[in-house]
């Protein structure tokens, strides 16, 4: 049990977005009303978190960073205007943001057509304001091009068997015969490229990036099999031009194959996303000055315990000595799998609120009552 010394506590408050419902910062404001609620002599620092994925670009913003809105290439051609971030001379991209899926209404064809460039076009004008390192979150994509779109924007010839540029989406994949990144190696000289994800899929096969995410971008069967040909082919083209092989490899499918594109042809590397966020938004000094942290998210689940925002912050907390717990809008897990991931207590919205719907009604006010909940049982 987690025991409050007294009113005049020091609480950190670093909740992940509840998706669909709340984001980080909106979930943070109603648990610091929690806590002044119960505690009203309480010091409470908000530091909304994210894990790479969705809503990492608000919690940077949150944060101080400079939130910048540019227009480039939506994943079927269009323009559309993508919101970034930059703190310092990082830049924090969201794949989304550019490339997708919810910019798109899915079909075989979208699915075969979509591409990556405006991701590539985000990058490129990071790199111009002066980033040094580029974090860049690669789910949500509606696209299953292996990054060919991004590396195309960011200076990679793709061409045929006849010296023709390569364009489209993933369906243009199988024409690839050459890959040259010299000019993109050039523009990205000195720049750190940095993949975040929550998935570890390969690159092609029943488990890559086509068979286990094309359906959910509108491929039928037939579009699943030319874009996993696609991959394939480009695969085999950027080993001959590399020596990485991503047709083997165990890795690479995440955001439809970019992060194997991105690895493999220019040299960019794969790394934690509550790690990095942690590092950027200083969250062991937030921790440090803290006598209890308060972590949530949307569903509290077993996907939480891989490593989620809640429990990677709490790893945090518990490595330096100071108490966690935990609101959410739902727990599916036993109060014994949560303490083995050094979350001491949690409470859900929807087992304060009167039922789900009115949880789901209200969801600031619900989430605010699980907190006062939680900390009222310390």
């Amino acid at each position: 049990m987690v025991e409050v010394v007294d009113a005049s506590m020091r609480v950190l408050v670093a909740p992940d977005k509840l998706k669909g419902t709340l984001t980080a910062a909106e979930a943070a404001d109603a648990i610091a009303a929690g806590v002044l609620a119960t505690h009203p002599d309480a010091t409470v620092r908000r530091l909304p978190f994210a894990d790479g994925g969705e809503g990492t670009v608000d919690a940077v913003i949150a944060a101080g960073a400079e939130a910048r809105v540019d227009r480039v290439t939506g994943p079927l051609g269009d323009p559309v205007d993508a919101r970034w971030a930059l703190l310092g001379d990082t830049a924090v991209i969201e794949m989304a943001a550019a490339s997708g899926l919810p910019l798109v209404s899915p079909t075989p064809a979208t699915a075969l057509d979509a591409h990556t460039e405006g991701t590539g076009e985000l990058v490129r004008i990071a790199v111009a304001a002066g980033a040094r390192r580029v974090l860049l979150g690669v789910g949500g994509s509606a696209s299953t091009d292996g990054g060919a779109g991004a590396l195309r924007a960011l200076g990679v010839r793709l061409l045929d068997a006849d010296g023709r540029s390569v364009a489209g989406g993933g369906g243009s994949l199988p024409s690839i015969a050459s890959v040259d990144a010299s000019s993109a190696r050039a523009l990205l000289a000195g720049v750190e490229v940095v993949l975040c994800s929550d998935v570890a899929n390969p690159f092609v096969g029943e488990r890559g990036a086509a068979h286990v995410f094309g359906p959910q971008k509108g491929a039928d069967a037939a579009a699943v099999e030319r874009l996993d040909e696609g991959l394939r082919r480009f695969a085999r083209v950027v080993h001959a031009a590399t020596d990485v092989d991503l047709e083997t490899a165990d890795w690479g499918g995440s955001g439809g194959g970019i992060a194997g594109g991105l690895v493999a042809v220019l040299g960019a590397t794969a790394a934690d996303g509550v790690e990095l966020l942690a590092d950027l938004l200083g969250l062991d000094d937030a921790i440090r000055a803290a006598d209890l942290v308060i972590v949530a998210e949307g569903s509290l689940d077993e996907q939480s315990l891989m490593g989620k925002t809640p429990v990677g912050v709490a790893r945090h907390a518990a490595a330096l000595g100071v108490p966690c717990v935990a609101v959410a809008g739902r727990i599916v897990v036993s109060s014994d799998a949560l303490q083995a991931v050094d979350i001491a207590d949690a409470v859900a919205a929807v087992d304060v609120a009167p039922n789900v719907e009115a949880a789901l009604a209200e969801p600031a006010r619900w989430l605010q009552a699980a907190t006062e909940t939680v900390l009222a049982r310390r």
